[in-house]
């Protein structure tokens, strides 16, 4: 009896209650625009929400983060651990190993998506391979140290070889392609990115489509009995399957689209019009991130796409019915859009935090219109280098016996980035 599922959550329920009081302190962090998040603000939590975490290994003795039979308590520590990674970011700890947490649930969120698509060039994942080399250098340098607890490191390390699993299999098929079929290929992805494009404009338009299956039509003609064929040989190359998948499922993704912009559906539209939305707030903070965006701004960008991801029924949108309706592939293409959005802002993140980040900004901004002035070639007068020596002198001042400090007189996360 003393094991019982009841009796387990009943001793849970004093974790879920600390969860809770950890998560809206979080929340009142992310939402204060009146003050700088500040390192001593997020490590008290993040022991916090480590001890309740031991807790939980200890009642239930086993995985603490299952994918079945998931209670409440076990989403909230997924939101508050995005929380608290965020913070890492926002305070400029993005070399710190829990600020790893968040960029990898986002680049699964994103996995998830390239997956279904299949097919991707090279240089479309080398940027991705890239990142996911840098996570697990990280997780492997605090784990020889001895920097990470057991639980916190298992968590990590669920989300990242999930992420390096994807990236495998997206691999393999690249690497099973016939350099026969290379091009093929290539023409396809860039009519399946022209699509994209058109399904992020507020109004689809038909005749945008049209043009793009004529394209299609023309490499679909080049197959000889449903195969493509090599050109001196007439062999069937390696990877015909791919490529193959990969051109019936941007027919797939044609016909959708003229759906979409010829007849609406009433399942897909509104929740187009909320992707656009979100989209737009994305690609507003890319324009504007070095001055205005608090990572912790990105939690709620992500938990909208897990929702929206959530109404999915074996991949698929589905009506009041059950059956999958048309059009949808304007959904998916948005999500992915916002997925990479959400994951290119957060490898932006710089290790300075934002008590700096003006400073930081305005250095950053004075060194590139300097370099810009010395591309030019011709030597400057005086008078002509006195606006930049001007701002650099009232940096400068704001300095106190040569080190920036914040309003408490502490020494802020990348001082030494100046």
């Amino acid at each position: 009896m003393l094991n019982s599922p009841l009796t387990k959550l009943h001793s849970e329920l004093p974790i879920l209650e600390a969860m809770v009081s950890i998560r809206n302190r979080l929340s009142a962090l992310k939402r204060d625009r009146a003050s700088y998040m500040r390192s001593k603000d997020i490590y008290p939590l993040w022991d916090e929400a480590k001890e309740q975490l031991f807790k939980l290994k200890g009642i239930r003795g086993c995985d603490i983060s299952p994918t079945e039979h998931r209670n409440r308590l076990d989403d909230l520590c997924e939101d508050v651990f995005m929380l608290l990674s965020l913070g890492f970011l926002s305070v400029g700890k993005c070399k710190e190993t829990p600020a790893v947490y968040a960029q990898v649930v986002a680049m699964k969120q994103c996995f998830d998506q390239l997956e279904e698509a299949g097919v991707y060039s090279e240089e479309f994942l080398e940027p991705y391979v890239k990142r996911l080399n840098d996570f697990g250098q990280m997780i492997k340098v605090d784990e020889v140290n001895g920097l990470l607890d057991e639980q916190t490191l298992r968590i990590l390390n669920v989300r990242y070889n999930q992420c390096c699993s994807i990236m495998d299999n997206l691999h393999l098929i690249i690497r099973d392609i016939d350099p026969d079929l290379i091009p093929i290929r290539d023409k396809l992805l860039s009519i399946r990115r022209e699509m994209a494009n058109i399904a992020s404009h507020r109004k689809i338009l038909a005749a945008d489509v049209y043009p793009l299956q004529k394209k299609l039509r023309h490499i679909d003609s080049k197959r000889i009995d449903g195969v493509f064929l090599k050109h001196e040989d007439g062999l069937i190359p390696a990877g015909q399957a791919a490529v193959v998948g990969l051109l019936e499922n941007v027919f797939d993704c044609a016909h959708d689209l003229i759906i979409a912009a010829e007849s609406p559906n009433g399942t897909v539209e509104p929740l187009r019009l909320r992707l656009l939305e979100i989209k737009c707030q994305l690609e507003r903070l890319q324009l504007t991130h070095k001055w205005t965006l608090r990572e912790t701004d990105l939690f709620t960008h992500l938990m909208q796409l897990q929702e929206i991801n959530r109404m999915r029924v074996n991949r698929q949108f589905v009506d009041e019915n059950g059956k999958p309706v048309e059009g949808q592939i304007v959904l998916i293409f948005l999500m992915h859009k916002c997925s990479r959005l959400i994951v290119t802002l957060m490898g932006e993140s710089v290790p300075v935090s934002e008590v700096l980040m003006p400073v930081y900004n305005q250095l950053t901004t004075l060194k590139k219109c300097l370099e810009s002035v010395s591309g030019c070639g011709a030597p400057c007068s005086r008078r002509e280098l006195y606006p930049y020596t001007m701002k650099l002198q009232s940096i400068v001042q704001s300095q106190d016996n040569g080190v920036f400090k914040d309003a408490e007189g502490g020494i802020p996360q990348g001082e030494c980035t100046k």
